[in-house]
């Protein structure tokens, strides 16, 4: 039998709800069943543990006590925080949309389930920490370095493009810009314009104040682009006073 390691957050589904806690079934570990005390429900005082859970529901708890000799595992809800929670769920999320793309790739080249964990799924797993992760990789045209078939990768790669967008992160900067001179206003457009660019896009608040959007794959890029917008104004000239800061 499979089980949890010690202080380990797990997804669990409520199996059966008791006047003393709950039994609960981890999903993660084929079912095995883990007990949740009332007191461990929630931070405050819990009068029923139906007012918090139900029957079939799935939460997020954290191993607390694990006796693999008597097949015992005890859980709290409660030491979970929200953070852990959403990080937690999120997986699952992306752990169970993965699982479903693998069982298409293996409905198209007519193989059981098992056998494309065996002969992909598996191997991707190792390689990536997380079947998820390996498809978005396979989004943006990524090779494994795995031995897998090239039947199953082209098909997983297909399957992955059609079905996976990739991510976008929004970073917004405060723009403060004014051009002194007789053809400031014209000098303004030409400065603007250098700063457009595919990631970046200039919204106009009110002279002299502007927002800027910049989008990308992740914050490091979008940082970048925020970095070259800078240099690009820093070789305005005397001219062009400006500020560029990131806010919220």
């Amino acid at each position: 039998m499979n089980y949890p390691e010690l202080n380990e957050i797990v997804i669990a589904t409520v199996k059966k709800i008791l006047p003393y806690g709950a039994i609960l079934m981890l999903d993660e570990y084929g079912g095995v069943e883990a007990f949740l005390h009332i007191s461990e429900v929630s931070s405050g005082w819990t009068k029923s543990v139906g007012e918090h859970l139900k029957q079939g529901q799935k939460t997020v708890v954290k191993v607390v006590r694990l006796d693999k000799d008597k097949r015992q595992i005890d859980v709290s809800r409660k030491r979970v925080n929200e953070g852990e929670r959403k990080r937690k769920m999120q997986e699952h999320k992306t752990a169970t949309r993965a699982a479903k793309l693998l069982d298409r790739v293996a409905h198209q080249l007519k193989k059981k389930p098992e056998e494309a964990w065996k002969e992909a799924g598996d191997k991707l797993v190792e390689e990536y920490g997380d079947l998820y992760s390996a498809f978005e990789d396979l989004s943006k045209g990524g090779k494994p370095k795995s031995r897998i078939a090239k039947k199953w990768l082209d098909a997983l790669t297909e399957t992955a493009q059609k079905e996976i967008k990739p991510k976008k992160v929004e970073v917004k900067a405060a723009l403060k810009i004014s051009v002194f001179g007789s053809n400031g206003v014209e000098e303004l457009k030409t400065v603007l314009k250098k700063l457009d660019s595919k990631k970046a896009s200039i919204h106009y608040l009110g002279a002299p104040n502007y927002l800027v959007r910049v989008t990308a794959g992740d914050y490091k890029s979008a940082e970048k682009e925020l970095a070259t917008m800078k240099k690009v104004l820093e070789k305005t000239g005397s001219k062009v006073s400006w500020s560029l800061e990131k806010v919220k």
